[in-house]
C-alpha cells in the first residue's frame, strides 16, 4: 500500500518538501542504476527482501 503526504502548499516548508522529494527520487535512481549495472533488479519485494535474511 502506498500512501502519500500532501506537500505544504508554500513558504519555507514547501521548500525543504521539496528540496527532500528531488533528494529522494535522487537517492532511488541512484540504487537501481546500480543495482542494474550489477545484473539485478533494482527493487524487491518484502517477500523477497525476507527470503535473503
Amino acid at each position: 500500500m502506498t500512501r502519500t503526504i500532501p506537500a505544504p502548499a508554500n513558504g519555507p516548508d514547501r521548500e525543504r518538501t521539496v528540496a527532500l522529494h528531488r533528494l529522494v527520487r535522487h537517492l532511488v535512481a541512484d540504487g537501481d542504476a546500480r543495482a542494474a549495472k550489477d545484473g539485478r533488479r533494482a527493487r524487491r519485494t518484502l517477500s523477497e527482501m525476507e527470503t535473503v535474511r
